[in-house]
C-alpha cells in the first residue's frame, strides 16, 4: 500500500477516497454510539431549526459557525447519526487530500507523491469519534489553509506579500467553529517572526485577518441584543476550569502513543537527512511549532477525548510521512506500515464495538446510556439537569438550559433574583413536558417559584417531573 501511495498520478485522488471510506464506511448507519458531545451537537442544531436563537435561548459553548452547521444538517436531514458522521468522512478526505495537494505544491519532501494523504487518512483513524463532526474537525480544515499560506509566504522569493492578512482569517474563522483554535494565532506570529522577513505592517495585517471574523460575529450578536449571552456562553467559556476523566486520559493515550512515537522517529529522520534546503528545513520546524502550540489547544478544550487530537493530525501526519519516506528499502517499509496500518485500523473498531472477547470500550463515560423510562415519556420536551443529558436521546430538549456548566449559575442560584426571573421566563417560554433533575435543584426551585411548582407533579420515578395536562 505504502509502494502504490508513492506514486504521484490523478488516479490517486479516488484511490485515497476509496481509502477513507475502507477506513471509515463499516462505521455509517448508526453503529457507533452516540457520545454526549455529539448529542449536544444535534440538540444545538435542532433548536436553531426550531426558532430559538443562538446563546440566548440556546446555552451552548459550541461555536457559532460549528452551529451553524449543525442547523443546516437538521434543516436537511434532522437529528440523523449517519448524516453527521457522512459529512465528516467528507470532510477527512478533503483534508487528506489538500494536505497532499500542499506537500506536493509547497514541495515540503525531496519526491511528490500521495503518501502524504495516505499517513493523514490512516490517522484520522486512530479512535473511532474521530468519525464525528466534532468542532474541532471543522476547524483543522481552515488551519490547514492557514499553513499553505504560510508555506507559500516562505517560498516566495521576492519577500512577504499582503496574502498574511488570509492566514489570520483563516485561524479567525478556526476559532469560530473551535474556540482553542485560537492559539494558532501564536504559532502563525512565530513563524513570520522565525522563518521570513515580514514587516510591522504585515504582522498587524495578519492580526486583522485573525480579529475580522470574530468582530463581524460580535457585532451580529450585539445587532440582536444578544452579545452579553454571546460572552458568556461562547467567549468566557475558554477561561473556565476543565475536569478531566480519567478514562478519557486513557482512550487518548492509547490511540496516540504509537503514532507519536513514530511521528517522533520521523522527526529525526527528517531533521538528519541531508538533501533538504534550508525552505524545506523550515517547513519542518513550523510544523514542529505545530505541535506545540497544539499542546496548548488540547488543555483549552473541554475534554480530552482523543477527537479533540485531531488538531494535532496535520503535524503528526507530516513527520510520520518523513519516516516512511527515508526508510531505506521497501519490503521493510511496507510491512512496518501495513503492521501500523492494520494496528490502528483494529484498534479503531476494537475500541468501538469490541470484536475479540470484551476488549476495552473507549470513551466509556461519554458513551450514551439513557436512564429507562416509560415509553409514554419517550418523544418529550424534556429538561435534563446535569451533566449528563442522555435522555435527551429519547426527547427534545426544552428552555434554554441545554449545558450544565453554563446552566447552573441559575439553576443553582435560586435565591438570587435575577436567577429566579430567568428560571420563570424560561419555563414559560418554552415550559417542559418532562424535568429530569439529577442534581436535586427542582425541590429548592419549586419552592422559591410556587407558580410553576402547581405546574407539575412528582412522579414515581426518582428526580423526574411531569407537566400536569
Amino acid at each position: 500500500m505504502l509502494t502504490f501511495f508513492r506514486f504521484n498520478t490523478l488516479f490517486h485522488i479516488l484511490s485515497l477516497l476509496l481509502l477513507v471510506f475502507l477506513l471509515k464506511a463499516p462505521f455509517l448507519g448508526e453503529k457507533l454510539p452516540i457520545l454526549l458531545p455529539e448529542l449536544e451537537w444535534m440538540l444545538v442544531g435542532e433548536k436553531i431549526h426550531a426558532g430559538n436563537f443562538l446563546y440566548k435561548e440556546v446555552w451552548t459553548n459550541v461555536g457559532p459557525l460549528s452551529a451553524f452547521i449543525y442547523w443546516l444538517i437538521d434543516i436537511s436531514f434532522g437529528r440523523s447519526q449517519a448524516a453527521y458522521e457522512f459529512i465528516a468522512i467528507l470532510i477527512t478526505y478533503f483534508q487528506a487530500l489538500y494536505f497532499t495537494f500542499t506537500c506536493n505544491t509547497r514541495q515540503t519532501y525531496l519526491e511528490k507523491n500521495y503518501a502524504p494523504g495516505l499517513c493523514y487518512a490512516l490517522l484520522m483513524s486512530l479512535s473511532f469519534d474521530m468519525t464525528k463532526l466534532s468542532p474541532v474537525l471543522l476547524a483543522t480544515t481552515f488551519l490547514l489553509f492557514a499553513f499553505n499560506k504560510i508555506v507559500k509566504q516562505m517560498e516566495r522569493r521576492e519577500g512577504v506579500s499582503d496574502e498574511v492578512f488570509e492566514i489570520g482569517l483563516y485561524i479567525g474563522i478556526a476559532v469560530l467553529f473551535h474556540q482553542p483554535s485560537m492559539v494558532f494565532i501564536l504559532w502563525s506570529t512565530a513563524c513570520l517572526i522565525f522563518f521570513t522577513n515580514a514587516n510591522l505592517r504585515q504582522h498587524f495585517l495578519a492580526l486583522l485577518g485573525f480579529t475580522i471574523p470574530i468582530f463581524l460575529v460580535t457585532l451580529y450578536f450585539y445587532f440582536n441584543n444578544s452579545l452579553d449571552e454571546f460572552k458568556y456562553n461562547w467567549f468566557n467559556g475558554i477561561f473556565r476550569i476543565k475536569q478531566y476523566s480519567l478514562e478519557d486520559f486513557k482512550s487518548a493515550l492509547l490511540a496516540i502513543t504509537v503514532p507519536v512515537i513514530v511521528a517522533v522517529l520521523g522527526f529525526f529522520r527528517l531533521t538528519q537527512a541531508s538533501r533538504y534546503n534550508s525552505y524545506q528545513q523550515r517547513t519542518q520546524q513550523i510544523m514542529l511549532i505545530w505541535a506545540i502550540v497544539a499542546l496548548l489547544a488540547l488543555f483549552l478544550s473541554s475534554n480530552v477525548a482523543p477527537m479533540q487530537f485531531i488538531i494535532f493530525v496535520p503535524c503528526l501526519a507530516f513527520f510520520f510521512t518523513g519516516f516512511f519516506l527515508h526508510f531505506r528499502g521497501t519490503f521493510i517499509p511496507e510491512l512496518v506500515f501495513m503492521l501500523l496500518f492494520a494496528g490502528i485500523a483494529f484498534m479503531q473498531f476494537q475500541g468501538a464495538t469490541p470484536v475479540l472477547g470484551k476488549g476495552f470500550e473507549q470513551l466509556s463515560d461519554m458513551r450514551i446510556r439513557p436512564r429507562e423510562l416509560p415509553k409514554l415519556m419517550h418523544g418529550q420536551k424534556m429538561l435534563v439537569i446535569g451533566e449528563r443529558i442522555d435522555e435527551y436521546k429519547l426527547g427534545k430538549s426544552a428552555t434554554c438550559y441545554l449545558n450544565w456548566d453554563l446552566s447552573k449559575i441559575d439553576l443553582e442560584n435560586p435565591d438570587n433574583y435575577e436567577s429566579i426571573i430567568n428560571i420563570f421566563d424560561n419555563f414559560k417560554k418554552d415550559p417542559p413536558t418532562l424535568i429530569i433533575d439529577k442534581q436535586n435543584v427542582i425541590p429548592k426551585i419549586f419552592k422559591r417559584i410556587p407558580a410553576l411548582a402547581v405546574d407539575y407533579n412528582t412522579t414515581t420515578l426518582k428526580g423526574i417531573y411531569q407537566r400536569k395536562n
